[in-house]
């Protein structure tokens, strides 16, 4: 979104205060300039010539989950997170990258990941998987090609994910590779940190990579990598969720399912669901499993709270990453479920992490890892 497209937004909003209701950062910090109301105000300021943009301005703007919670409230259709996001990348041509967020861009464009690690150690994950193929899921030509991202390429924490969504695409016979070292960051996080502009070399890299293999179809496991090549990648190759594959191989026979008798609550990662609209598939795994009890939390589908997780926020202040993450295990535990499933790596590690840290007995698990144990010869 440009500052011109900005400025209509600004036009759409009446001030009424309805996205403070919703905003998991605003209901932590308690002031107006941290609301989606207050931040859209200094971007009105600062698109009409009455801000200058100063370290201040751009520490405020990085207190926000771009989870979306309050795009989808607004009564009045204003986008909310483009007005940030497109402030963001106005403050990094202006003020510099944000301090804690510079090293991170710096390794992706150094590295091709976020993690600071060689990419070569990106299909490490595979090490732990018993009675692995030859190929090692890795083969000159396929029809599907499964995109890892890097949270659970090189974070232990979430590297069952891609050990479990190979074996269930195993499994149910598809006609599938990764690219392993061959995989480069999506460019999600250069978005966030206000640096789209630096994405180019790694959408040209992908698409090369993807194209070279005959691939028609792409898996992703993360849905911030889903979503970022729907909407920068401009391609006509078919783009999946992981949740949206499984759920056809379960319609079409291809994976048959023993019965699991534990009660569960999902959480609806924001890029999932809110921005990507997908809300049934995880929901219909769920029930295709015989025994399961799914009981939904009280904010659900577009009215999901965020982890704590998105946006960058982790890096830029870990405290109140920490604090709307414990917010959500309060809700978590109101269910009642013995297991908090969801569909995003990244909302499993923030769960997960402070679900541990607070010694709370719920299990945490990606929707692959339960399909994964449900599985009839697993």
């Amino acid at each position: 979104m440009n500052l011109e497209n900005v400025e209509k937004q600004f036009n759409q909003c009446n001030k009424c205060g309805l996205c403070l209701a919703t905003c998991p950062v605003c209901k932590e910090l308690l002031l107006e300039k941290y609301t989606p109301r207050g931040k859209i105000l200094l971007a009105r300021y600062y698109c009409r010539g009455g801000l200058d943009l100063s370290a201040r301005c751009r520490d405020i703007f990085a207190e926000c989950l771009l989870c979306g919670a309050c795009s989808a409230t607004c009564p009045s259709g204003v986008d909310l997170t483009g007005v940030f996001v497109a402030m963001r990348e106005e403050l990094a041509a202006n003020k510099g990258l944000h301090p804690k967020l510079k090293s991170a861009v710096e390794s992706l464009i150094k590295n091709h990941n976020i993690s600071d690690e060689d990419n070569a150690e990106r299909g490490e994950w595979r090490d732990d998987i018993r009675n692995m193929p030859d190929h090692m899921y890795e083969r000159d030509r396929a029809e599907v090609v499964y995109f890892v991202g890097c949270v659970a390429s090189f974070f232990p924490m979430v590297q069952e994910i891609p050990r479990n969504l190979v074996q269930i695409l195993d499994s149910a016979g598809e006609d599938f590779t990764i690219l392993a070292g061959e995989e480069w960051c999506c460019g999600f996080p250069l978005i966030g940190a206000g640096a789209p502009d630096r994405m180019k070399e790694l959408i040209d890299h992908n698409l090369e990579k993807v194209k070279a293999l005959g691939a028609a179809k792409i898996v992703f496991s993360c849905p911030s990598c889903l979503r970022t090549w729907k909407e920068y990648y401009n391609t006509d190759l078919e783009l999946f969720h992981s949740t949206e594959f499984i759920q056809n191989l379960i319609d079409k026979g291809n994976i048959s399912l023993r019965n699991l008798s534990v009660k569960v609550t999902y959480h609806d990662p924001c890029d999932l669901g809110r921005n990507g609209r997908v809300y049934e598939a995880p929901r219909q795994i769920l029930k295709s499993i015989p025994g399961l009890t799914l009981v939904e939390l009280e904010k659900n589908r577009a009215q999901s709270v965020c982890c704590g997780g998105g946006g960058n926020l982790e890096m830029a202040d870990p405290e109140l990453s920490k604090k709307v993450a414990q917010r959500k295990i309060e809700e978590i535990r109101d269910t009642g479920a013995e297991i908090v499933v969801t569909s995003c790596q990244q909302c499993v590690r923030t769960i997960k992490g402070m679900v541990r840290r607070k010694k709370v007995a719920i299990d945490v698990i990606d929707i692959t890892g339960l399909v994964k144990r449900a599985i009839a010869h697993g």
